[in-house]
């Protein structure tokens, strides 16, 4: 909490600061982040003492840029070296990114950087109209498993601070129709919502006999990239605003978009991360270093997202703002009913399992089969487990498992975690809503 406060302090009172003034601070934050890095971690500890690197030094921003990228293979590879050796067991929390790209990521945090993230997220909500406690609708997948059903203490949460949740990692028209009638009933301030299920929403009411009157205020997307045509149908359908926000779950709040009305410029979150391109160049591989890491140091993370950073940035060069993130949008699994599977609720159900990376492929006849890369032996029951959580989720596909050593990339040298051979729904078996 005082962390949080103190985030919530310091963004307000430096809202007016100019752009140098701003890197100024940012270098001064990076030496003390480098510095406890090496204090506080063996693998900074040691990387630095094989590089030759002085974290002691009054270093600078081309100083830094030479220190190698953190690869998710390096955190993997790393282990409890990377980890913090001064804050006890009971002031860190174990979290992992979604898996995007099919190989979950643990990440430890602490007080410092919990507050510092949760005082990010609050900041800009309350900037576009929307902080905690106004009636806020969640178009969102709120569960490791979205099939589990919530319980008392979830509820008590969720009305305490005036949200409701709707799933949007399987959806049909006629859950979509059910989700607006709600809406219109409720009439959120707000909306948060993946891109895509929001874009179906949008397409799936706009009717003129349907008229939505929410939110009042704005809709905020995030998860995947909101597509020009998404961003589309959307204002087209509720006329208000809709800004993206970007981040990720091993970094937290990364940007956000404060003006979508009159500039589609991401303001990044610079007191709590540095951003940088990789390389020289509009279009770039992004970069993360966690200013207030207290557990675990990220120093020059790729995050796994291209980005359009402004005219004269470069590697090491703090950005204020992005022009635009490139990044990922997740593949579908299709029901013969007409609803789908959305492909960013997988990583969640294989989080808990011992799988370092996995696939799932959907054939032309509807059928299913994940392919698993285990962390060590696979038991019997991680393979049952895997596959009843599976058939729980794609309700009536026929699904199977495979045990693989390697999982075959894309001609772009990417892994997709999830592939459908179904580009949209067979005639007379649903459509696809955002086609």
């Amino acid at each position: 909490m005082l962390a949080f406060n103190r985030g919530m302090r310091f963004r307000t009172g430096t809202m007016r600061w100019p752009a140098e003034q701003k890197r100024d601070w940012i270098l001064r934050q990076l030496r003390h982040a480098v510095r406890r890095a090496a204090r506080e971690t063996p693998y900074y500890r040691d990387q630095f003492v094989a590089l030759g690197f002085d974290p002691v030094a009054e270093f600078d921003f081309r100083d830094f840029a030479r220190l190698p990228v953190l690869e998710r293979g390096d955190v993997h590879r790393a282990g409890p070296s990377l980890r913090t050796t001064v804050l006890s067991a009971d002031q860190v929390r174990k979290d992992a990114t979604g898996g995007s790209t099919g190989a979950p990521t643990e990440i430890w945090t602490g007080p410092e950087e919990r507050g510092w993230r949760e005082s990010g997220s609050e900041y800009y909500m309350h900037r576009v109209g929307l902080p905690s406690g106004t009636r806020i609708g969640l178009l969102w997948g709120h569960h490791l498993d979205p099939v589990q059903r919530r319980g008392v203490r979830d509820w008590l949460h969720d009305w305490a601070d005036n949200v409701r949740w709707f799933d949007c990692l399987r959806l049909s028209p006629d859950m979509l129709e059910g989700y607006h009638r709600e809406l219109q009933q409720w009439r959120p301030h707000g909306v948060v919502a993946y891109a895509s299920a929001l874009a179906a929403l949008a397409e799936q009411v706009h009717r003129p006999a349907l008229q939505p009157s929410y939110p009042s205020r704005c809709f905020v997307t995030g998860a995947e990239k909101l597509m020009p045509h998404e961003r589309s149908i959307i204002e087209q359908t509720f006329h208000k605003p809709v800004h993206e926000r970007y981040g990720s779950r091993d970094v937290g709040l990364i940007a956000f978009q404060t003006n979508p009305g009159s500039a589609l410029d991401f303001e990044v979150d610079w007191c709590n991360v540095l951003v940088e391109p990789e390389t020289e160049g509009p279009d770039s591989p992004i970069l993360v270093t966690k200013l207030h890491a207290d557990a675990m140091p990220m120093l020059r993370y790729r995050i796994g997202d291209i980005g359009r950073f402004p005219e004269g940035s470069g590697p090491g060069q703090p950005a204020l703002t992005l022009q635009d993130i490139l990044g990922r949008t997740a593949d579908r699994i299709w029901l013969p009913n007409g609803r789908w599977a959305h492909g960013l609720g997988f990583p969640h159900l294989m989080k808990d399992y011992p799988v370092r990376e996995f696939q799932v492929m959907q054939r032309r006849d509807f059928s299913v089969e994940v392919r698993v890369v285990p962390r060590g032996p696979l038991t019997d029951a991680s393979r049952e487990g895997i596959l009843q959580l599976m058939r729980a989720n794609l309700v009536g596909l026929p699904v199977s498992l495979l045990v693989v050593d390697d999982i075959p990339k894309t001609r772009a040298n990417k892994r997709r975690p999830v592939i459908s051979e179904l580009e949209s729904q067979p005639d007379g078996a649903g459509r696809d809503l955002l086609s």
